[in-house]
């Protein structure tokens, strides 16, 4: 099957023509999801070098073990998720040696706000988007990821779960504290 060919399949679909060793469809996955691959690599790691290596670890990978992956309705999930895995794994060998504790502690996320972008149901005005940008980075980098999901990628609760490897409650709330905080923080800042 041409690469031209495959836009028309659903992502099961695909996936298995990938599976089954067609290149095209290798091809087709990568162009299809590289921008976003990279984007959302970029907020674990401002390093481009470190996220192109990684990503191109992840298609070298999944291509090696093709025949041994498990089936996916969504390919954009599979492959955030793998590459979260993949980052977190690199940035924490990469400080092995020099940090102790939990990998989870060893990435950042880089959220940045832009009104024009991307409105999270907080009533801000322009004069208020200088104060969410400094109030998001009072944000764990959990708060940050959630966020970046669910309104950069309009991801739903199962997708930022998956992605993430949380439950779907746990999705939630984080995406609920984190704009509760931002709220709060809003309306303190009017008061005074």
């Amino acid at each position: 099957m041409r690469g031209r060919e495959l836009h028309i399949l659903k992502d099961e679909e695909i996936w298995q023509v990938f599976k089954s060793g067609n290149q095209d469809a290798l091809g087709y996955i990568f162009r299809t999801y590289i921008k976003v691959l990279y984007k959302y690599g970029n907020k674990f790691c401002a390093n481009g070098q470190v996220v192109e290596d990684c990503i191109q670890d992840l298609f070298l990978t999944i291509w090696k073990n093709r025949q041994n992956l498990s089936a996916t309705n969504s390919i954009k999930l599979y492959l955030l998720g793998a590459l979260r895995k993949k980052l977190i794994r690199q940035l924490a060998t990469d400080e092995k040696l020099r940090v102790e504790g939990d990998i989870d502690d060893r990435y950042s996320f880089d959220l940045q706000y832009d009104p024009q972008e991307l409105e999270f149901g907080i009533q801000t005005r322009l004069s208020n988007a200088k104060l969410v940008r400094q109030f998001i980075e009072h944000l764990s980098k959990r708060q940050k990821e959630a966020i970046y999901l669910k309104f950069y990628q309009e991801m739903d609760y199962d997708e930022i779960s998956l992605v993430m490897e949380l439950s779907y409650q746990s999705a939630r709330n984080l995406v609920y504290s984190s704009l509760k905080s931002l709220k709060l923080q809003l309306r303190r800042h009017s008061v005074s």
